[in-house]
């Protein structure tokens, strides 16, 4: 059922507002081994919807894999910050693997000031199989 997920490209998820929080911040820091002041730019991975909620999904497969990540920094983030984003359903390719065949799906997820401001984005590979 490759078609339904192929005509489900252009798919956008609900619209989302996070805080950058000290105390998340504190916990994510730990967790990665970091000490500097800097909030790292992966935290945005704490703000993605996992398994991402592409109604279309469901149609093919019945599980999610995770294919890589890719993330873009454009502007420093900062404890306090209001980050506005929204996934997108960008790409769909079918493959075929030793268990049976499997679909890499793409999604962009900006992460925006809520004055439009570019801080993150994010670009992401899920697996249906």
């Amino acid at each position: 059922m490759i078609e339904v997920l192929q005509e489900a490209v252009g798919w956008a998820g609900p619209l989302r507002e996070d805080v950058v929080e000290r105390r998340h911040l504190d916990f994510y820091r730990h967790a990665v081994g970091d000490t500097s002041d800097e909030v790292p730019p992966t935290f945005t991975a704490c703000f993605l919807d996992e398994p991402p909620s592409l109604p279309a999904a469901a149609s093919y497969g019945s599980g999610w894999l995770n294919g890589g990540d890719r993330f873009e920094y454009h502007a420093p983030l900062r404890a306090g910050d209001v980050l506005v984003s929204r996934p997108r359903f960008t790409g769909v390719v079918e493959k075929s693997g030793k268990a049976g065949p499997m679909a890499l799906l793409t999604f962009e997820t900006e992460f925006r000031r809520p004055d439009g401001e570019l801080v993150v984005k994010h670009v992401g590979t899920r697996i249906r199989k």
